[in-house]
């Protein structure tokens, strides 16, 4: 019987094995992070441009400034800066931020709970917390400016069919409140309500 070939040195020499397909990449685990041979895929930027939140940052603290001016003239019974004192139906702030309807259920002023929806407001409109793209962030900030929207609504309602008298300074936040509130809309209609809470 023939004997097999030997390589040099003695040693049996086999057949030329196939080559081996490459090893398929793993899927990710069930609740965990992907394996590190699956390829990431690269995506664009999430949540609104950096100019948009830069924009809402410093219309919040433009609404916190007027709304503290506001409570300020509230406590103190001094007239707001520019604002006119005039009759029945014209711009009247000192009566607006003073009458019945600047106090809500007879106890909390009005200015109070303006200027601490804006100290909410300012932290949840800051680049940081739009970058963090927590779903419950987005839900909050978009919940608050609904609310928000509802009680400016009121507000103007009072100002013109109840006190009769128009505030500029209230306007004013009125108007930022009204921005602030079309920005939160358009940016979770256009890049969505943010990513839920990662599975611990």
């Amino acid at each position: 019987m023939a004997s097999k070939p030997t390589a040099p040195g003695g040693v049996k020499a086999t057949p030329t094995s196939r080559p081996q397909p490459a090893p398929q990449a793993r899927p990710a685990r069930p609740g965990g992070r992907p394996s590190a041979e699956v390829p990431q895929e690269a995506g664009g930027p999430s949540g609104p441009p950096r100019w948009l939140q830069i924009v809402s940052l410093a219309l919040a603290i433009a609404g916190l400034g007027v709304s503290a001016y506001e409570t300020y003239a509230h406590f103190n019974g001094s007239r707001l800066l520019g604002c006119p004192t005039g009759g029945h139906g014209t711009f009247n702030c000192t009566a607006v931020i003073t009458s019945p309807q600047s106090m809500v259920f007879g106890v909390i002023p009005v200015a109070i709970l303006g200027l601490a929806f804006y100290v909410f407001v300012v932290a949840i409109m800051t680049p940081w917390a739009w970058q963090a793209q927590r779903r419950e962030v987005a839900w909050l900030r978009l919940g608050s400016m609904i609310v928000g929207m509802g009680f400016v609504m009121y507000l103007i309602y009072a100002e013109l069919y109840q006190i009769g008298e128009i505030c500029e300074y209230c306007t004013g936040v009125h108007a930022i409140t009204f921005l602030l509130f079309c920005i939160t809309v358009v940016s979770a209609a256009l890049w969505g309500l943010g990513k839920p809470k990662p599975a611990e």
